[in-house]
């Protein structure tokens, strides 16, 4: 209870001097004549039909916008075409259609496949902010194709997993395209009585790289953050039916244990416009998209990103003190440990049940599964998490969270939490962001001398010219929660890095060069009594991105490592416990994604431990049409050490083929010699419409120990899954 004491009065100590943070005089910036007032969108009396065709009846009451402005690569330049944008609502939906009016053979469009991310590619779309607190909202993209993605925008951080149901159509003509777009009340989450929504109408250009936007807040800050959106207001009356969707699906598996029909079912039920609950039974995630492995190059677990539509909805609420899928050691609750066990591997969940949303000025999120136990799968258990967050204005966030359970079942683990966000701009144009938090983990028999808590302490200014983020985190040597992401214990991690970046508008730099750059950071791990475990050093003294869009940096890096134990690299290669003090050299070398055929590269020379250590890094990529792509990357590890040689290799084909916007057959072939292992993943895909879903899958995975004459099957699951989407 003292421990809890003392964080509440942190907190508040930091609380109160974030908010008694003093501005530098307000003065009035030539971007800002780019800001948007508030803008009131108009009510349709007769739903515009959505095939891409805009005419002149359908949208002649909607809000006309034409005042888009360069954001990249130069501030409050003329946009390269002419844009124009319709922006109106009704009861069901919000619209927004566009014409781009540029030569047709001036458009990037290589990208078929529906829900595959398009961001090489021309697009026009927007964020939705519809909570109006400038701290997360909704993306949402269409190609001259018509391929959709959709994302949430948590703060600055994109979470490209998340899907909805939404509708667009586009059309081409020889003086550019157009697009109509639909999102329904019923796929977004607001308070009726809300005034304002926050809106960001955007374009992309991919040859020559230009994006242009309606509204600038802030070109310090990336302009697809939630807190570049311009206020909108008239918005009333809206109707998201009933609330309820019910997401029926069949499956027939065939495994290597057996074959079976499975159905499944998710529903949702909104019982207010802004608090949503999700229920699913016998859960099924055959032919979600399996991870691309990488190499593991250290002592600790790898961790991957959620692709599960059940756990990705509204998922940013579960956030917890700053952390996410780039800085997730120490994070309290990580999703993908449910349905999954180290000892049983994939474990079928029975049900789940899920409340997210907000009520009033409080973020909330309740999520609890029941899954089979882990070694024992004929019995089950029960996985529980809890998260609020309370908005105090517009720049503070006071917050818990709660865990509760184990896979095994073996010890009522529960673990809490609090944390505390603020955000503001200093200096006129300077994002700043900060956070704090301090959670424990309950065991049962805590011994006197078990340190199961963990705390962190952050500042982050996420600028485009000059970036700056120092954090510090403390995680006992006991704090390793059930649900929860953590690789390292027994740990305080100091880290401190910054870029300061140039976009050059004027002479031969600005004619050749996007941006140059430099880079660096240190971080420095010790255990909890203060003894050093390690430390890095890493400088990155030339960054370049030409006006082409090809990438070029070096980078040097100066490691120093403490082995407490000895670690067992390969067979044949295994380091001594002891202090290592070595370093490494990296050039990398990218082509522009817009061209046929784009290419990376990245050689690394140095040593690792007290071995010598080549790597080469090659990925080619080719995409002769919006029907074909195919990529091939092949990362190679070369060790050497007193005579014994040691080498790595990680092999990835991809092959994307897509017969129209409906029908894609997706590919992924791997192969990895550091755990001898081989997989296969395929899925053919039928998506006629938004709410319809058909699709074929075959997952291998082989252990090539033996070599591959004698290969043994892992895993073998081929399987057919029908999905549709009915609305009331």
């Amino acid at each position: 209870m003292n421990k809890l004491n003392a964080l509440s009065l942190a907190l508040c100590s930091l609380y109160a001097a974030c908010s008694n943070a003093q501005q530098s005089p307000q003065t009035i910036r030539p971007w800002q004549q780019f800001t948007q007032n508030d803008t009131t969108i108009p009510r349709l009396s007769v739903a515009p039909d959505i095939d891409g065709e805009l005419t002149a009846t359908e949208w002649q009451n909607a809000r006309v916008v034409t005042d888009f402005v360069e954001f990249r690569p130069t501030v409050g330049g003329t946009p390269r075409y002419p844009i124009t944008a319709y922006v109106a609502y009704d009861e069901h939906f919000f619209y927004v259609a566009a014409k781009i009016t540029q030569p047709f053979d001036t458009i990037t469009d290589r990208v078929l496949t529906q829900g595959e991310r398009v961001w090489n590619e021309d697009y026009f779309g927007l964020i939705l902010d519809t909570n109006h607190d400038k701290s997360d909202g909704y993306l949402f993209h269409v190609t001259p194709s018509g391929v959709r993605e959709d994302g949430l925008v948590n703060g600055t951080e994109y979470i490209a997993e998340w899907k909805t149901l939404w509708y667009a159509k586009t059309q081409q003509q020889d003086d550019g395209w157009t697009v109509e777009i639909a999102i329904p009340m019923q796929s977004l989450s607001f308070d009726p009585d809300a005034p304002n929504w926050g809106l960001q109408l955007r374009h992309k250009l991919s040859s020559p790289y230009v994006q242009s936007y309606w509204n600038l807040n802030n070109p310090n800050s990336s302009g697809w953050h939630a807190s570049q959106t311009a206020p909108i207001s008239g918005l009333r009356e809206l109707d998201q039916g009933k609330g309820i969707e019910v997401k029926p699906g069949l499956a027939y598996k065939d495994s290597l244990e057996e074959s079976s029909f499975e159905p499944s079912l998710d529903a949702t039920y909104r019982f207010t416009p802004s608090l949503t609950g999700q229920l699913t039974l016998n859960t099924d995630f055959s032919g979600t998209d399996v991870d691309e492995i990488e190499m593991n190059m250290t002592r600790f677990g790898q961790y991957y990103s959620e692709k599960r539509d059940f756990f990705l909805q509204d998922s940013q609420i579960f956030r917890f003190g700053g952390m996410d899928d780039n800085d997730f050691n120490g994070m309290p609750f990580y999703s993908r440990r449910i349905g999954q066990g180290p000892q049983s591997g994939v474990l079928d969940i029975n049900w789940g049940t899920k409340l997210t949303g907000r009520i009033g000025n409080t973020d909330l999120g309740v999520l609890s599964v029941n899954q089979e136990r882990d070694g024992n799968i004929a019995e089950t258990t029960q996985l529980s998490v809890a998260r609020a967050k309370q908005h105090i204005g517009e720049r503070h966030q006071l917050g818990a969270i709660f865990t509760h359970g184990t896979a095994d079942d073996s010890a009522g683990q529960t673990l809490s939490g609090m944390d505390y966000r603020f955000e503001d701009i200093i200096f006129g144009e300077e994002q700043l962001i900060a956070n704090a938090f301090y959670q424990s983990i309950d065991l049962p028999n805590d011994l006197p001398d078990s340190d199961s808590k963990a705390y962190g302490l952050a500042f982050k200014m996420p600028n485009d010219r000059f970036y700056l983020d120092a954090k510090y985190r403390y995680i006992g040597k006991d704090f390793n929660p059930a649900l929860g992401f953590v690789n390292r214990t027994d740990l305080k991690y100091y880290h401190l890095t910054s870029h300061y970046r140039v976009r050059p508008q004027t002479g031969w730099l600005g004619d050749n060069l996007n941006l140059y750059q430099f880079r660096t950071y240190y971080k420095r791990w010790e255990n909890t009594d203060g003894e050093k475990k390690g430390q890095q050093l890493f400088l990155q003294p030339l960054i370049i991105q030409t006006k082409s869009h090809d990438y070029f940096h070096i980078s040097y890096d100066m490691y120093n490592k403490v082995l407490k134990d000895p670690f067992k690299f390969r067979d044949n290669i295994q380091f001594a416990q002891g202090e290592y003090d070595y370093n490494q050299w990296t050039v990398f070398y990218e082509t522009a994604s817009d061209r046929p055929v784009f290419a990376s590269g990245r050689i690394v020379k140095g040593d690792f431990f007290d071995a010598d250590l080549t790597r080469y890094s090659m990925t080619l990529n080719a995409r002769p049409n919006k029907h074909l792509y195919v990529q091939l990357g092949r990362h190679m590890y070369y060790y050497e050490r007193a005579g014994e040689k040691s080498n790595m290799y990680n092999t990835r084909l991809k092959v994307n083929i897509a017969f129209n916007s409906e029908w894609s057959w997706n590919s992924l072939l791997q192969h990895n010699t550091q755990s001898d292992s081989f997989s296969l993943f395929s899925r053919l895909r039928y998506e006629p419409a938004p709410d319809e879903l058909y699709q074929l899958s075959i997952n291998k995975g082989y252990d090539l120990e033996d070599g591959w004459h004698d290969k043994k099957a892992v895993f073998s699951e081929t399987a057919v899954k029908l999905n549709y989407t009915y609305r009331w």
